[in-house]
């Protein structure tokens, strides 16, 4: 007791509010903040883009033949369907018409050139028999040679 009648009081901070139970979360509160903060951060890390585009994965193969200024298509799968990408025109695997308009175009391409080689780049989800469908196909519009080729690989020292 003081020489004036009163006696202080210790103050219990953070620890006087709330009951019993929650001080020790109330007080861990912020570490808790920013582990999650952290958390969030890494999952979102993932799924950003720098560059609008879209992503396809090309299945792993063994390069045995170099072309120089073949023509190129890409296919890829989307939801119950095969795209395929020739001379800046979309094609649906699914349908006769556009598979002929793709026939047409893959003949009047291959018809003005010396070199019949096609380039294929395909995303590893597509099924095999919509390869070898496409294949026949740019066979039968006078392609003789298609190469299969890989996305090539960053950041792994080769």
């Amino acid at each position: 007791m003081s020489p004036w009648g009163w006696k202080p009081e210790r103050s219990l901070g953070i620890w006087r509010h709330g009951s019993l139970g929650l001080r020790p979360v109330v007080a861990a509160a912020p570490y808790l903040m920013v582990g999650l903060l952290l958390v969030l951060l890494r999952f979102v890390s993932g799924t950003l883009t720098v560059a609008e585009g879209t992503l396809f994965d090309l299945p792993d193969a063994v390069p045995t033949d170099a072309v120089g200024e073949s023509p190129v298509a890409l296919m890829m799968p989307i939801p119950r369907e095969t795209l395929v990408f020739f001379d800046d025109t979309r094609y649906l695997m699914g349908e006769e018409s556009s598979m002929r308009a793709l026939g047409d175009q893959l003949a009047n391409r291959f018809a003005r050139r010396e070199q019949k080689s096609l380039l294929v780049l395909a995303d590893r989800r597509v099924a095999g028999g919509e390869l070898m469908r496409f294949a026949a196909l740019a066979k039968a519009s006078g392609v003789e040679r298609i190469l299969f080729a890989e996305k090539k690989r960053t950041g792994t020292g080769e």
